[in-house]
């Protein structure tokens, strides 16, 4: 077969859909020695070792963006068996399968986080048309996203396949056990509110002053720049505690699942959840949501609270920050539990969409 990826996300390589594609094209690199691959690249910088089956094709419009690019970019190639684009989009004109990798529904579920109608895209609804009716297949990541899309969409069942995202293991993995400076939780968070992240906050602040003296509160990611997190800080009197990181780089990243106490996710909404998975690999203790995906994803290899419950988060996260024992407990479970997601897996069920779609 001949396989197009149109890798657009790479262009920021540390946020989930960037990361997601450079996994996936790396470890389809290193299994497939049979399909021909066209990478389509929005720049030349790009980590992947050369093979002798893979082409990676940079492919420049200065003046445009996204959707003039993905719409573009695929027809420079020819026709092909199946294109893929490893994120929520689609073509208007295709010369083989088409296939889009769907993480969650959210804009469907929260109205709040959908995109306004502006003029890109009024045009791209009038170049698309219906997407659905262009769509061979989708490729999401949890068996819940699957359950969503199926109810929201219109789709066929056999339409839909699920591939679980991988953890590099390589990378995400337990530091020597030298903790430096004040103990901490920790809590990596985007900016979009069903993060949830003031359940966190007002958590810390409901436990009992002499443990809550003892750990600090480390949040990172774009979460730091929201006002109202902010605010809730200074309001719930934490703020000698509490340390605003912002975005870090994957190495610091790793550092901080490494020497934290505990790390908590308390989102509302995860059509996969990958941080939960990081912090189980490099050994952090993990408390997590019970909502959407996650439970799918911590298995029973963390502690799982209502999200909507900032009296519960306070109540595990005393229990959990005063037992050494639970902290080992819960180590070895998530070692074990990140041992059973790998790339490699997701590229062969990945693969075996591709085929399916093409024998459709």
């Amino acid at each position: 077969m001949k396989i197009v990826i149109a890798a657009w996300h790479l262009k920021n390589p540390n946020v989930g859909l960037g990361r997601y594609a450079r996994e996936l094209i790396d470890a389809l690199g290193r299994l497939d020695r049979t399909n021909q691959y066209e990478i389509l690249l929005p720049c030349a910088e790009h980590p992947f070792t050369a093979q002798p089956n893979m082409r990676y094709r940079v492919v420049r419009f200065p003046l445009f963006r996204r959707r003039v690019w993905e719409q573009v970019a695929p027809l420079l190639v020819g026709p092909y068996d199946v294109l893929h684009f490893p994120y929520d989009s689609c073509v208007a004109w295709k010369r083989g399968k088409f296939v889009t990798t769907i993480h969650d529904v959210k804009p469907l579920l929260f109205p709040e986080l959908r995109a306004h109608t502006n003029m890109n895209r009024r045009i791209e609804q009038w170049v698309v048309g219906d997407r659905w009716k262009t769509i061979d297949h989708v490729i999401t990541i949890s068996e819940h996203s699957r359950q969503d899309l199926l109810r929201h969409v219109p789709l066929r069942s056999d339409q839909v396949t699920v591939t679980p995202l991988g953890l590099d293991a390589e990378r995400f993995r337990p530091g020597d056990g030298c903790r430096e400076g004040r103990p901490y939780v920790f809590c990596v968070a985007g900016s979009d509110p069903t993060k949830n992240v003031g359940c966190l906050v007002e958590a810390f602040a409901k436990l009992p002053e002499t443990l809550r003296g003892r750990f600090d509160l480390l949040l990172a990611g774009d979460v730091c720049k929201r006002v109202d997190i902010r605010t809730a800080i200074d309001r719930l009197g934490i703020g000698a505690q509490t340390k605003l990181v912002g975005v870090v780089s994957d190495a610091e990243l790793v550092a901080y699942y490494q020497q934290a106490t505990v790390f908590v996710f308390p989102s509302l909404y995860e059509g996969f959840g990958l941080p939960v998975l990081e912090a189980m690999g490099c050994g952090c203790p993990v408390i997590c949501s019970n909502a959407s995906s996650l439970p799918e994803v911590a298995g029973d290899a963390a502690l799982l609270i209502d999200p909507r419950q900032s009296e519960q988060l306070a109540g595990e996260l005393a229990r959990l920050l005063e037992s050494q024992s639970l902290q080992a407990t819960l180590r070895g479970r998530g070692l074990a539990r990140a041992k059973e997601f790998a790339w490699d897996r997701t590229a062969r069920q990945t693969m075996a969409a591709y085929e399916r779609t093409v024998g459709q």
